[in-house]
């Protein structure tokens, strides 16, 4: 069938991903096989079984079930495949798999130590590599991301003093790896995938926010090296405040269009806030779980509204709540596998706002007040909004009833009948006809 369907895109000069089996609603950074000491993991069955009813139609991240270099392929010629095979052989959901790794990807082999190991360009190990995995995966996997939040090579920048996002590079190569060699790395890597999977589609590394950096200095460079064929989709993450999200959107897509790429898909690829009240380095509401819930429709709205494709929460389960960890509280569940306000709320989200034709924002509406009609591949409506004040309910499709998207302590939701006006608060309410 993807073959079938890549010659009628061909024929009809439509894109790979203008269709209606793209993924929308994603999860990201999925535990599989978690093992860290003290840490609480799932079965996969578990997990599995938590994305369908969550109504997720794709997951990112398949931690240690991913394809990246070191998991399967630790040393020269020492593949291990199992892990991987056990769920991508029957996913939950469309899988997006990362190839090289999560953070700093290069070239470079796993194995190789010391100075002067960094290697800029493909070399036979790292061609060995691609082509082992695209040849064993490409009937079960379609959507192929190379790297991540590769913007952080700028650390090995010469004369950047920056402290890293989290840890230096492996091998700092001296002369730093430029986002334009980033690029020319990503395109060879993307021309051997579509050599034995013609049919692929190729997420370029998604960026790790919106920074000036990112938008005005390494997007530019990256599409110089990568050139506009080089990849099928444009990723990006966001965690800062939901507020801010519509004006820094609104900036990518403005460099989208002055880079002649503005047609390529945008994916969020990551965003999502979390529900510890005392971590505030990303956002500060003040946070709770009830925020957290909240934000699951905050931020997909605001993000499809703007013209993304798929919004991906980061993420089910989250890690442990340790003073030190700088992304506790993050899942819909918590460490120990809890499910929390949010949990409930990804899960409306999934089950009325998925699988949908459009999202538009609800036009005439007062400043500090957010709405949004979504039509659905159904053909049914659903419209959200939050703010301040009130307005008036929809007439021109009836709303009939509507419910807070924060749910009960139960995870229960009480549907109400539609009145002529709709009373907001920071918590959005969903409607339906």
């Amino acid at each position: 069938m993807r073959k079938v369907f890549l010659f009628l895109s061909m024929l009809l000069g439509t894109s790979a991903t203008a269709d209606d089996t793209a993924p929308q609603l994603g999860l990201n950074f999925m535990r599989y096989f978690w093992d860290r000491p003290g840490d609480f993991g799932e079965p996969t069955d578990t997990i599995n079984a938590d994305v369908q009813r969550l109504g997720a139609d794709a997951m990112r991240q398949l931690v240690r079930a991913d394809l990246v270099w070191r998991d399967v392929e630790p040393k020269d010629d020492q593949w291990d495949f199992s892990r991987s095979d056990a769920v991508l052989s029957a996913p939950s959901a469309t899988p997006i798999v990362t190839l090289f790794s999560l953070q700093y990807a290069s070239p470079t082999p796993p194995w190789v130590q010391g100075p002067g190991a960094f290697q800029p360009v493909l070399g036979p190990a790292a061609r060995d590599y691609v082509e082992t995995v695209v040849k064993r995966y490409a009937d079960k996997v379609r959507y192929w991301e190379i790297g991540n939040e590769m913007d952080h090579w700028r650390i090995s920048d010469p004369g950047d003093r920056r402290r890293p996002p989290a840890k230096r590079p492996p091998h700092s190569p001296p002369g730093g790896f430029s986002p334009e060699a980033q690029g020319r790395f990503v395109a060879a890597t993307a021309a051997i995938i579509r050599e034995h999977d013609p049919d692929a589609v190729i997420l370029m590394p998604g960026m790790g926010g919106l920074s000036p950096y990112v938008i005005d200095t390494w997007l530019p460079g990256f599409l110089k090296g990568a050139g506009s064929d080089g990849f099928d989709v444009v990723g990006y993450h966001f965690y800062g405040s939901w507020n801010v999200l519509k004006q820094r959107r609104e900036r990518l897509g403005k460099a989208l269009s002055a880079l002649g790429i503005a047609d390529k898909p945008v994916w969020l690829t990551e965003t999502g806030s979390t529900s510890v009240s005392d971590l505030t380095l990303r956002t500060d509401y003040p946070n709770s779980e009830a925020s957290q819930a909240a934000d699951v429709f905050r931020r997909a709205a605001v993000a499809w509204g703007a013209g993304d494709q798929a919004v991906f929460w980061h993420t089910l389960q989250g890690s442990p709540e340790r003073p030190r960890n700088r992304w506790r509280g993050y899942g819909l569940k918590a460490a120990d596998g809890r499910p929390k306000l949010a949990h409930s709320s990804y899960g409306l989200l999934g089950a009325h706002l998925s699988s949908h034709q459009s999202v538009k924002p609800v036009p005439g509406l007062s400043r500090g007040q957010y709405g949004y009609e979504i039509v659905r591949r159904d053909g049914a409506h659903r419209w959200v909004f939050w703010g301040e004040g009130t307005v008036p309910a929809p007439t021109k499709e009836p709303a009939k009833a509507y419910t807070s998207v924060v749910p009960g302590q139960d995870g229960r939701y009480a549907w109400r009948g539609v009145g002529d006006e709709i009373v907001l608060s920071e918590i959005p309410v969903l409607l339906r006809n």
